[in-house]
């Protein structure tokens, strides 16, 4: 499987994100790291398509 780069990219997530992520990996069983993937994909996905004026 192909995956994707996010370099010089930094998130701060807080600790109420953190314990979201962790439970929601543990019920659709997938890692965390691959959660925090597909979350990070949506965001870039939906910020940075251009804005129709």
């Amino acid at each position: 499987m192909a995956t994707e780069k996010f370099e010089h990219v930094t998130f701060y997530l807080t600790k109420k994100q953190v314990e979201k992520i962790k439970a929601l990996a543990e019920e659709q069983q997938i890692s965390r790291s691959a959660l925090v993937r597909m979350i990070i994909t949506d965001y870039l996905g939906r910020n940075l398509k251009p804005k129709l004026r």
